[in-house]
This record gives structure tokens, sequence and C-alpha cells, in this order.
């Protein structure tokens, strides 16, 4: 029992966050169904939602998933992901990379989204202002540049050059079938934000050390 309390003490972000997408599961119905319409209006965020001063829905975005094999998916990145940064760097430096970056990729997508939908949408790329989303995969994939950053040189180059080539190739690659093409986009150009803002995040953390 203290070997397990001692290493729980170590992670109290993760347990957090576990637990805070838990109870929104419970409370969505989202643990083996897809979120409802009526969740996923009431809590998820779309890049226009910043310009009428909707700010909870950048905290509620988080913590709803779409539920059903999708969760359970979120609780595997948040123990896995989420869990490896927190042991390796401390919960505070942890909790600012899972939520500063979340909020300032969310921030970057809005305006990304509404100077260059046009522009976006010419070259092939699906944007969408109004289209909404929900999941925490913006915050355990800032994490994970978290992880990759605090790993020694040369590897925090190569881990962090390769895992930006999958998520830039994943950008580009079409949505599946029955999968929104606007959905697909707006998400993987979150994460396409996330992952290098956590890397910066923690690189710049470790030359401070």
């Amino acid at each position: 029992m203290t070997k397990l309390r001692l290493f729980l003490s170590r992670i109290p972000f993760t347990l957090l966050t576990l637990t805070g997408l838990t109870i929104a599961a419970l409370v969505t119905n989202t643990y083996f169904q897809e979120i409802s319409k009526h969740w996923l209006n009431r809590t998820g965020f779309a890049a226009n939602d910043l310009w009428y001063w909707r700010i909870e829905r950048l905290f509620t975005s988080a913590l709803v998933t779409t539920g059903g094999g999708v969760f359970w998916e979120a609780l595997f990145f948040v123990v896995f992901v989420v869990g490896l940064a927190e042991w390796m760097t401390g919960w505070k430096r942890t909790a600012t990379a899972f939520w500063g970056v979340h909020l300032l990729a969310l921030i970057l997508l809005s305006v990304i989204m509404s100077l260059a939908a046009h522009q976006l949408r010419s070259i092939g790329l699906e944007a969408s202002e109004l289209e909404r989303d929900v999941g925490p995969s913006a915050g355990y994939f800032a994490c994970l540049g978290l992880v990759s950053a605090m790993l020694k040189r040369p590897w925090n180059w190569v881990s962090g050059s390769i895992l930006m080539l999958v998520f830039v190739t994943i950008l580009f690659t079409p949505a599946a079938i029955g999968e929104s093409e606007k959905l697909k986009f707006s998400a993987d150009l979150a994460h396409l934000l996330a992952f290098p803002l956590g890397w910066l995040f923690g690189w710049f953390g470790s030359r401070t050390d």
C-alpha cells in the first residue's frame, strides 16, 4: 500500500483528469454510447465560439469525448501520456502544458479558421468555423510534446521531428468513410498546433532547470 500511495502521489494531475473525464462521461452518458447532439451543442467548441465569448466551451470541450471507444481511448492516452509527463516533470509543468497549450491551440485554431477558411478550402482542406468538437486530445498531445522535449539529446529532436511529420501527414490524409471532413480537419489542425507548442514548452523549461 505504501508503494501504491507513493506512486499515486506523483501523478495527482493525471488522477484528477481521469476523474473529470469519468464524471463527464457519466453525466453525458458517453462511456459506451456516442455523444448526443444535445451534449455536443452544450459542451463542444467551434472556432466561432471564441468570437461570441463562449469561453466556458474552451474548458468543457476538454472534459467530454465523443463517446464509446473514443472515451476509453482518451483514458488510455491520459494514463500513458499525461501520466508519463507528470512522472518526468511534476504536476505543475504537466498541468500547465495540458491546459495552457489546450487553450492556446484552440485560440490559434479559431484565428486560423476565421482568417484563412477560404484559402484552406481552396487547397482542398475542409474548414468550418461552426463545427463543434470535444475531447482532451490537444491537451494530451501537448503532454506528448513535453515528454519528447524532455528526452536527452539527440532523441528529443529525433522524436519531435518524427512525431511532427506524423501529425502533418495525418492532417493531409483523407477522412475515413462516414467521418466528417470538417471535424477531422479541425481536430488534426489542433493536434498539429498542440504537439509543437508542448514540445517548445518542455524544451524552454529544460533549458532553465
